[in-house]
Protein backbone atom coordinates (compact mmCIF):
# COMPACT_ATOMS: atom_id res chain seq x y z
CA UNK A 1 0.00 0.00 0.00
CA UNK A 2 2.70 2.98 0.82
CA UNK A 3 4.07 1.84 -2.89
CA UNK A 4 0.31 2.16 -4.43
CA UNK A 5 -0.82 5.88 -1.87
CA UNK A 6 2.77 7.56 -3.89
CA UNK A 7 1.74 6.46 -7.13
CA UNK A 8 -1.54 8.18 -6.10
CA UNK A 9 -0.20 11.03 -4.53
CA UNK A 10 2.14 11.80 -7.58
CA UNK A 11 -0.53 11.30 -9.96
CA UNK A 12 -3.21 13.93 -8.48
CA UNK A 13 0.30 16.18 -8.19
CA UNK A 14 0.28 15.78 -11.61
CA UNK A 15 -3.26 16.54 -12.34
CA UNK A 16 -3.12 19.41 -10.82
CA UNK A 17 -0.34 20.61 -12.60
CA UNK A 18 -0.97 19.54 -16.24
CA UNK A 19 -4.97 19.53 -15.90
CA UNK A 20 -6.08 21.93 -13.17
CA UNK A 21 -9.72 22.39 -13.83
CA UNK A 22 -10.15 18.70 -12.71
CA UNK A 23 -8.26 19.28 -9.29
CA UNK A 24 -10.14 22.52 -8.90
CA UNK A 25 -13.15 20.46 -8.57
CA UNK A 26 -11.70 17.35 -6.66
CA UNK A 27 -9.73 17.73 -3.78
CA UNK A 28 -7.24 14.25 -3.05
CA UNK A 29 -10.32 12.83 -1.00
CA UNK A 30 -12.82 13.31 -4.03
CA UNK A 31 -10.93 11.88 -6.69
CA UNK A 32 -10.32 8.76 -4.12
CA UNK A 33 -14.11 9.03 -3.63
CA UNK A 34 -14.89 9.27 -7.54
CA UNK A 35 -12.07 6.25 -8.42
CA UNK A 36 -13.88 3.88 -5.81
CA UNK A 37 -17.21 4.64 -6.90
CA UNK A 38 -15.77 4.41 -11.20
CA UNK A 39 -14.23 1.07 -9.92
CA UNK A 40 -17.97 -0.11 -8.88
CA UNK A 41 -19.69 1.04 -11.50
CA UNK A 42 -18.71 -2.14 -13.08
CA UNK A 43 -17.48 -5.61 -12.64
CA UNK A 44 -14.63 -5.56 -14.82
CA UNK A 45 -12.86 -2.69 -13.65
CA UNK A 46 -12.18 -5.19 -10.38
CA UNK A 47 -10.55 -7.40 -12.05
CA UNK A 48 -8.50 -5.49 -14.93
CA UNK A 49 -7.50 -2.23 -12.55
CA UNK A 50 -5.34 -0.55 -15.55
CA UNK A 51 -8.72 -0.75 -18.07
CA UNK A 52 -10.51 0.74 -14.80
CA UNK A 53 -7.67 2.85 -14.76
CA UNK A 54 -7.19 3.70 -18.26
CA UNK A 55 -11.31 4.49 -18.78
CA UNK A 56 -11.48 6.45 -15.29
CA UNK A 57 -8.67 8.86 -16.73
CA UNK A 58 -10.87 9.01 -19.80
CA UNK A 59 -13.93 10.06 -17.90
CA UNK A 60 -12.14 12.78 -16.63
CA UNK A 61 -11.34 14.11 -19.76
CA UNK A 62 -14.36 13.75 -20.85
CA UNK A 63 -15.74 15.51 -17.49
CA UNK A 64 -13.77 18.70 -17.61
CA UNK A 65 -12.80 18.92 -21.57
CA UNK A 66 -9.67 18.28 -21.68
CA UNK A 67 -7.79 15.83 -24.80
CA UNK A 68 -8.76 12.25 -24.03
CA UNK A 69 -6.09 9.80 -25.46
CA UNK A 70 -3.69 12.66 -24.12
CA UNK A 71 -4.25 12.73 -20.55
CA UNK A 72 -5.11 8.75 -20.73
CA UNK A 73 -1.67 7.75 -22.07
CA UNK A 74 0.33 10.39 -19.83
CA UNK A 75 -2.31 9.50 -16.70
CA UNK A 76 -1.76 5.53 -17.04
CA UNK A 77 2.26 5.58 -17.49
CA UNK A 78 2.66 7.63 -14.92
CA UNK A 79 0.62 5.63 -12.22
CA UNK A 80 1.61 2.46 -13.83
CA UNK A 81 5.64 3.11 -13.98
CA UNK A 82 5.60 4.53 -10.07
CA UNK A 83 3.62 2.00 -8.97
CA UNK A 84 6.31 -0.42 -9.85
CA UNK A 85 8.34 1.61 -7.96
CA UNK A 86 8.02 -1.09 -4.49
CA UNK A 87 10.39 -0.87 -1.62
CA UNK A 88 11.38 -4.45 -0.71
CA UNK A 89 11.63 -5.69 3.09
CA UNK A 90 15.28 -6.41 3.99
CA UNK A 91 14.60 -10.33 4.15
CA UNK A 92 13.36 -10.49 0.35
CA UNK A 93 16.25 -10.46 -1.57
CA UNK A 94 18.51 -12.83 0.84
CA UNK A 95 16.04 -15.65 0.92
CA UNK A 96 15.29 -15.31 -2.77
CA UNK A 97 19.28 -15.51 -3.19
CA UNK A 98 18.82 -18.90 -1.17
CA UNK A 99 15.76 -19.94 -3.00
CA UNK A 100 16.28 -19.94 -6.43
CA UNK A 101 18.99 -22.56 -7.06
CA UNK A 102 16.62 -25.26 -5.87
CA UNK A 103 13.37 -23.96 -6.34
CA UNK A 104 10.87 -22.60 -9.33
CA UNK A 105 9.53 -19.01 -7.62
CA UNK A 106 6.62 -16.92 -9.24
CA UNK A 107 3.68 -14.85 -8.33
CA UNK A 108 0.30 -13.92 -8.31
CA UNK A 109 -1.19 -10.55 -7.93
CA UNK A 110 -4.99 -9.25 -7.69
CA UNK A 111 -3.71 -5.84 -9.40
CA UNK A 112 -2.70 -4.30 -12.40
CA UNK A 113 1.02 -5.10 -11.00
CA UNK A 114 3.89 -6.89 -12.95
CA UNK A 115 6.34 -8.78 -10.48
CA UNK A 116 8.61 -8.81 -13.69
CA UNK A 117 8.96 -4.94 -14.04
CA UNK A 118 10.67 -4.79 -10.29
CA UNK A 119 13.45 -6.60 -9.20
CA UNK A 120 12.08 -9.57 -8.73
CA UNK A 121 12.26 -10.18 -12.52
CA UNK A 122 16.00 -11.91 -12.24
CA UNK A 123 14.27 -14.09 -9.38
CA UNK A 124 10.80 -15.39 -10.62
CA UNK A 125 9.58 -17.35 -13.80
CA UNK A 126 6.08 -16.80 -14.20
CA UNK A 127 3.96 -13.83 -13.01
CA UNK A 128 0.39 -13.73 -13.11
CA UNK A 129 -2.22 -10.72 -12.55
CA UNK A 130 -6.32 -10.81 -12.22
CA UNK A 131 -6.40 -8.99 -16.00
CA UNK A 132 -4.46 -12.20 -17.25
CA UNK A 133 -7.36 -14.64 -16.82
CA UNK A 134 -9.77 -12.80 -15.68
CA UNK A 135 -10.29 -13.49 -11.89
CA UNK A 136 -8.95 -12.66 -9.25
CA UNK A 137 -8.03 -14.08 -6.05
CA UNK A 138 -9.80 -16.18 -4.53
CA UNK A 139 -10.69 -17.72 -7.67
CA UNK A 140 -9.10 -20.71 -8.27
CA UNK A 141 -8.84 -20.41 -11.76
CA UNK A 142 -5.39 -17.46 -11.50
CA UNK A 143 -4.37 -20.52 -9.59
CA UNK A 144 -5.01 -23.05 -12.22
CA UNK A 145 -3.85 -20.94 -14.86
CA UNK A 146 -0.45 -19.94 -12.75
CA UNK A 147 0.08 -24.20 -11.80
CA UNK A 148 -0.04 -24.65 -15.79
CA UNK A 149 2.22 -22.37 -16.90
CA UNK A 150 4.91 -23.55 -14.54
CA UNK A 151 3.45 -27.02 -15.43
CA UNK A 152 3.22 -28.09 -11.68
CA UNK A 153 0.45 -29.41 -9.75
CA UNK A 154 -1.13 -27.38 -7.26
CA UNK A 155 0.23 -30.11 -4.94
CA UNK A 156 3.55 -29.33 -5.74
CA UNK A 157 3.62 -25.98 -4.97
CA UNK A 158 3.51 -24.04 -1.57
CA UNK A 159 1.68 -20.78 -1.47
CA UNK A 160 3.15 -17.73 0.27
CA UNK A 161 0.70 -14.60 1.02
CA UNK A 162 -0.31 -11.90 3.67
CA UNK A 163 -3.81 -12.00 3.01
CA UNK A 164 -6.44 -14.73 4.65
CA UNK A 165 -9.07 -15.20 2.08
CA UNK A 166 -7.23 -13.75 -1.17
CA UNK A 167 -4.51 -15.91 -0.52
CA UNK A 168 -4.36 -18.28 1.67
CA UNK A 169 -8.06 -19.56 1.18
CA UNK A 170 -8.03 -19.17 -2.56
CA UNK A 171 -4.70 -20.66 -2.65
CA UNK A 172 -5.86 -24.22 -0.15
CA UNK A 173 -9.05 -24.52 -2.19
CA UNK A 174 -6.77 -25.00 -5.32
CA UNK A 175 -4.68 -27.68 -3.32
CA UNK A 176 -1.85 -26.02 -2.36
CA UNK A 177 -0.04 -25.99 0.68
CA UNK A 178 0.19 -22.60 2.20
CA UNK A 179 1.65 -19.83 4.68
CA UNK A 180 0.37 -16.91 6.04
CA UNK A 181 3.04 -13.84 5.91
CA UNK A 182 1.74 -11.84 9.03
CA UNK A 183 4.46 -9.07 9.72
CA UNK A 184 1.82 -7.29 11.57
CA UNK A 185 0.79 -9.50 14.34
CA UNK A 186 -2.53 -9.87 13.26
CA UNK A 187 -5.18 -12.09 14.32
CA UNK A 188 -6.06 -14.88 12.10
CA UNK A 189 -10.33 -15.02 11.00
CA UNK A 190 -11.90 -17.78 13.11
CA UNK A 191 -14.17 -18.94 10.39
CA UNK A 192 -10.95 -19.16 7.93
CA UNK A 193 -9.19 -22.89 7.64
CA UNK A 194 -5.58 -22.09 9.04
CA UNK A 195 -2.41 -21.87 6.83
CA UNK A 196 -0.21 -24.69 6.92
CA UNK A 197 2.12 -22.64 8.85
CA UNK A 198 2.91 -18.62 10.04
CA UNK A 199 5.74 -16.45 9.79
CA UNK A 200 6.69 -12.59 10.58
CA UNK A 201 10.06 -13.06 8.55
CA UNK A 202 11.13 -14.44 5.54
CA UNK A 203 14.34 -16.20 7.50
CA UNK A 204 11.37 -18.45 8.74
CA UNK A 205 10.51 -20.09 5.68
CA UNK A 206 13.23 -22.28 5.65
CA UNK A 207 12.11 -23.90 9.57
CA UNK A 208 9.34 -24.66 7.62
CA UNK A 209 10.90 -26.12 4.51
CA UNK A 210 13.34 -28.54 6.65
CA UNK A 211 10.59 -29.95 8.73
Amino acid sequence: MPTIDRAEKASYDWLKKQYPRITEHYDEAGIFEFRKNFMNSDPHYKVDLSLMRKEMLAQLARDFDYEESLLVEQGFELFYRLRHDVEFYDDVFPVLDQLRPDYTLGSISNGNASAGLTALNDYFSYFINAADVMASKPDPKIFQKFCKELKVEPEQCLYIGDDPVHDIQGAQQSGMATLWMNRFDRQWPEHITPADGEMTSLHQLFNWLNE
